[in-house]
């Protein structure tokens, strides 16, 4: 099967996800995001170095930038072909670590296959609760994630799901609606209800949910085997596109 869907749209969409939850700074060589009201959450301070002209010269910006608000210096991928062998010296010339994730892009293509589990209602979250906050606690993402997600709800096209059983919290996934494509994200089990299907039945309702809400392609990435083969079942196919995913950080 053939995937019709456009890289450069996806990689534009993957560049300006945190402009939904965090602050951003554009700069001649890309992006800063930075948040100092959350400055343990990565995806709310990173840096995205799109234009590899002066490259050392960037780096020194963005080290600078970062050191001055407290927060450590971060940087994400652009996606875009071959730029870590651009950036790999020099990102070791100026101190940074790299550390290489396995991620695989998938585009929804084809029908469902799950059948949900039994006793599972699902509606959308529109503000943190106390019953949401206890569940992000519970699952140990911390108040970084928290204010996160506080942050993302006030967007009207961030959409998080919750999947219940008998008024209990016991997943969650979101997806966010870009021009053209849209992104689902936030893909979790309370640690207590696992291996009983409730993500399984979230995915399938969420691809059917985001059907009734646009008409973009819908997309996601991971790297858990498990994971993976959920998102198969709901009908996602591996994006025949090879990125390469990885972040950098240096210790102030």
């Amino acid at each position: 099967m053939t995937i019709a869907f456009n890289v450069n749209r996806l990689i534009e969409t993957e560049l300006n996800f945190a402009k939904r939850f965090t602050n951003v700074t554009p700069k001649p060589y890309g992006l800063i995001y930075w948040n100092e009201a959350n400055k343990e959450s990565h995806d709310s301070n990173h840096a995205i170095i799109t234009d590899f002209v002066g490259v050392e010269a960037s780096l020194k910006d963005i080290v600078n930038f970062y050191k001055a608000k407290g927060i450590t210096p971060r940087l994400y991928p652009s996606l875009k072909d071959k730029e870590l062998d651009i950036l790999s010296q020099p990102l070791e010339n100026h101190g940074f670590i790299l550390n290489h994730h396995p991620n695989k892009y998938y585009l929804h293509e084809r029908e469902s296959s799950i059948t949900p589990a039994a006793g599972v209602h699902i509606e959308r979250i529109r503000q943190m609760t106390t019953q949401l906050r206890d569940y992000i606690i519970a699952n140990q993402q911390g108040e970084h994630t928290i204010k996160v997600v506080q942050r993302h709800l006030s967007h009207p096209n961030y959409h998080l799901l919750g999947a219940f059983v008998a008024d209990e919290l016991v997943a969650v996934a979101s997806v966010n609606i870009f021009a053209g494509y849209s992104r689902v994200d936030d893909v979790h089990t309370h640690i207590s209800y696992r291996g009983k299907g409730y993500s399984s039945a979230l995915i399938h309702y969420l691809v059917s949910y985001h059907k009734r809400q646009s008409e973009n392609h819908l997309y996601l990435y991971s790297s858990m085997p498990e994971a993976i083969r959920v998102y198969e079942k709901a009908g996602f196919i591996q994006i025949p596109h090879e990125f390469r995913f990885w972040t950098a950080y240096k210790n102030l």
